[in-house]
């Protein structure tokens, strides 16, 4: 333990922009407490790395840009005088020296609800140099602000005043009450709460990593809850009695505020159709145009280009960087697309489906997953179904005729992912009957 006392500068000679910094912590020495224990700092062991630190404001950034240089001595008079030298430096300089003993330091917030808005600012790339820009959704970032939103009326609901709660309160405790906000409050089913985990423990990373904050994430360690997923999948028979159910006379649903909506489209034939032959997300089938039909030698439809999405968003990469996977054209699809008059419009910057709509492709991808529920619920079928389950049809179907070699067409990274996540293993277990050893 060093025998020097702590550097402390008395109220009365305090200079503006000269703070007592600790090399050990790296922090400024404040409310007289030890950055490393959060205990006074007369129990402070680390005395000799305590030294004065100039922190110069950069014109006309409104106090966000910082110029700043920690000088090695522990006398106030000679702090002083350096500190002087240091701004005429920059002055002369006009803030641009290169000297390796200026830091550039950028003022970061403290509170919570600043912090957060931080993040917000990131993830829509403001200040992000543009080799390190990534490709969000804004329906991601929506929702990352949503669940901000849940965490502060979490803390207004336990007397907390979230505006002037810094991030470094954020302790188990804290995680604690939010766990039980959201189960208990929200009544959110556990995949929905262990993405909103996920989501705060990535926020929290990030200002540790990528902003240097000295602060504990405490949740990394809440346990994952136990997530069944629902693999069902249609039968031929269901989906032709769908199909039959699609029609103007039964596309309205009715609400019981008394308000009703009208769910039909002329093109929800195709487009169910498209999905279950493709196997694609939402998206990806909604955004297919004619162009992206690839032929062979011969001029036969042999795969469709699909850009893949989820893995892009993933990785950041936008559609020029971004990977594709290719769906093989099968013959229900081929007689498809034949249908839809891939003859007459190959090449063809047109989507597949709903190519005349004046509403823009989210909607209408919106639009399809809720058309489908409905028109599902017309067929009096007793399963609970919804439009991703014609993928984890298409899928089983995959596994149970290509068995390990499905991934190199679904484009996933291993079976194992596929029956976890996708395919009916009653389904797997019927196709298994016909196997023979000496086939």
């Amino acid at each position: 333990m060093s025998d020097l006392k702590p550097l402390i500068i008395d109220k009365r000679n305090r200079v503006k922009g000269l703070f007592t910094y600790c090399q050990k912590c790296q922090r400024n020495i404040e409310n007289r407490e030890c950055g490393d224990t959060g205990k006074r700092l007369s129990t402070c062991k680390s005395t000799e790395k305590h030294m004065f630190k100039s922190i110069v404001a950069v014109p006309g950034t409104n106090g966000k840009k910082r110029k700043t240089r920690v000088f090695k001595t522990r006398d106030l008079n000679q702090a002083i005088e350096l500190k002087i030298e240091f701004e005429k430096e920059l002055l002369t300089n006009e803030f641009q020296s290169t000297d390796v003993g200026i830091e550039n330091e950028q003022a970061l917030p403290t509170y919570l609800i600043e912090c957060m808005g931080l993040y917000l600012a990131y993830l829509n790339n403001e200040g992000v140099e543009t080799h390190k820009a990534k490709v969000r959704t804004r329906k991601h970032i929506n929702e990352v602000e949503y669940y901000f939103e849940k965490f502060c009326k979490c803390l207004k609901k336990n007397g907390i005043d979230h505006t002037f709660f810094k991030v470094n309160q954020i302790n188990d405790k804290i995680v604690a009450l939010f766990h039980s906000y959201l189960l208990d409050d929200l009544n959110y089913a556990n995949k929905t709460y262990n993405k909103i985990i996920a989501l705060f423990r990535q926020f929290l990373n990030w200002l540790i990593s990528a902003k240097k904050y000295d602060i504990e994430n405490p949740f990394i360690g809440v346990n994952r809850r136990k997530v069944i997923s629902n693999k069902s999948i249609v039968t031929f028979e269901e989906f032709q009695i769908l199909l039959d159910s699609i029609s103007p006379e039964k596309g309205f649903k009715y609400y019981q505020n008394g308000k009703r909506r009208f769910l039909f489209k002329p093109w929800l034939n195709h487009a169910f159709r498209l999905a279950l032959e493709t196997g694609l997300r939402r998206e990806e089938f909604m955004t297919l145009k004619f162009s992206d039909v690839l032929f062979d030698d011969n001029g036969k439809p042999q795969f469709i280009k699909v850009q893949n999405f989820k893995v892009n968003r993933i990785k950041g990469f936008d559609s020029e960087t971004g990977e594709y996977k290719y769906v093989p054209v099968t013959k229900g699809l081929e007689f498809l697309l034949l249908e839809l008059g891939l003859h007459q419009k190959i090449e063809s910057e047109e989507y597949l489906i709903g190519e005349n709509e004046i509403s823009n492709r989210d909607t209408l991808i919106q639009f399809v997953s809720k058309a489908f529920t409905h028109f599902w619920q017309q067929t009096g079928i007793e399963k609970n179904v919804q439009l991703k389950h014609l993928r984890k049809t298409y899928l089983t179907a995959l596994v149970a005729q290509f068995g390990d070699k499905a991934p190199i067409i679904s484009g996933h990274s291993g079976i194992n992912v596929l029956k976890k996540h996708y395919t009916n293993d009653k389904q797997l277990i019927d196709a298994s009957r016909s196997f023979s050893v000496f086939n």
